[in-house]
């Protein structure tokens, strides 16, 4: 991946159309039990039959095979079975051999509407498969790795394999306040926090532009995620009996101003950030986290921001619970300090690609909670040429 592209943040999730779904060798695996069948069968005593790897030649084919190789499939093995009635069976055999015969055909042609059913629910899989990335689209589009001198990178990994996006969220604007950033964890996860992560990127991709301070963004957002909550415990009133106090949305808003030399950070209950400069990585929890959004009754204020010293080259590292609560075998959380001291000077993508690699390798290759990243740094020379 290279660290100069110009969109980062989601990836897709689809899969390729022209793909290849199995491994090469599959796809001769049933022309080679074909083989194997006459191989058994013509040269050894009668009591010996291949019939059983034709039906398992077809069967491969079936679940391998698009379906006119495995209609010629089913035409090999129907020839084989023929040629094993006429030259062996039908002599030691009798009669049996022919009822066997017109098994082995009924077993060998049902294969054919099974690799029709296969290839439907291939094409709806794949439908469903474009469908959600087109919803992640939408939901959390890809950011411009540029923004003037602002280098970004995102990185972001539903738990869920059944959906591209999940209960974590992120968006970037550029606004005359200047480069905002946002990462949120909405309680819960899957295709069922959508709504809340679709209200609260919705909110601050507008509010971001027309308000002056972090604190009223934060305000801002935190009654979009209120209203949100409560229109859904009302449309659902009749079937779920939740009430608005038992959902939330931690969340993290910074900010780095338009004069440079410093950064930004209002935290709602989220997990703490981490920045890294030439005196080395700190991580970065506020004195005042807050309640989560859509908490804010219970939170008169002031709900005031931080601020760190942040020159051209230092890296704010901003992520959610599903990075520090990753553990290991023996139930250790995961912690970015060390890979971050290793790779901040290299850039935003580098940094977080190795993020993503090292929570991966820590947890054993599954991580139980979404997870969502995003890595900046201020550029004394701006993006590259195009």
């Amino acid at each position: 991946m290279s660290p100069h592209r110009r969109v980062t943040g989601l990836l897709s999730h689809a899969p390729d159309p022209d793909a290849p779904t199995v491994p090469r060798w599959a796809w001769w695996a049933p022309a080679a039990l074909t083989a194997l069948a006459c191989a058994v069968d013509l040269p050894t005593p009668g009591g010996v039959s291949g019939d059983g790897l034709l039906i398992l030649s077809s069967m491969t084919a079936a679940c391998v095979l698009p379906l006119r190789r495995a209609v010629l499939t089913a035409l090999l093995n129907t020839g084989a079975g023929l040629l094993f009635l006429l030259v062996r069976h039908r002599h030691t055999d009798g009669h049996h051999a022919v009822v066997d015969f017109f098994a082995l055909l009924v077993l060998v042609w049902a294969t054919v509407p099974l690799c029709r059913l296969r290839l439907f629910l291939d094409r709806r899989l794949r439908d469903t498969s474009r469908a959600a990335e087109y919803a992640q689209r939408a939901v959390l589009p890809p950011v411009r790795a540029w923004l003037g001198s602002t280098w970004i990178a995102v990185r972001y990994e539903a738990a869920s394999h059944a959906a591209a996006v999940g209960g974590d969220l992120y968006a970037v604007e550029r606004t005359p306040y200047g480069v905002r950033l946002l990462i949120g964890d909405v309680r819960g996860k899957g295709p069922a926090a959508l709504p809340a992560v679709a209200a609260l990127v919705g909110c601050f991709r507008e509010a971001a532009h027309h308000t002056p301070t972090l604190t009223l963004l934060a305000r801002h957002l935190d009654a979009a995620v209120t209203r949100h909550i409560r229109e859904t415990a009302a449309v659902q009133a009749d079937t779920s009996p939740s009430g608005p106090g038992e959902e939330f949305v931690t969340a993290a808003v910074a900010e780095l101003p338009p004069h440079g030399g410093e950064v930004r950070l209002l935290s709602r209950g989220h997990c703490p950030a981490f920045l890294a400069t030439r005196a080395g990585v700190e991580r970065w929890e506020p004195a005042d986290p807050g309640l989560p959004l859509g908490l804010g009754d219970l939170d008169p204020g002031p709900w005031d921001h931080e601020s760190r010293p942040f020159a051209p080259g230092d890296l704010l590292l901003l992520c959610t619970d599903g990075l520090l609560e990753a553990r290991d075998a023996q139930g250790a959380f995961y912690s970015p300090e060390a890979g971050l001291r290793d790779t901040w000077r290299e850039g935003p993508p580098i940094t977080a690609d190795h993020q993503t690699h090292l929570v991966h390798r820590h947890a054993g290759g599954v991580l139980p909670d979404d997870l969502a990243l995003i890595a900046v740094t201020v550029s004394e020379t701006g993006p590259p040429p195009a």
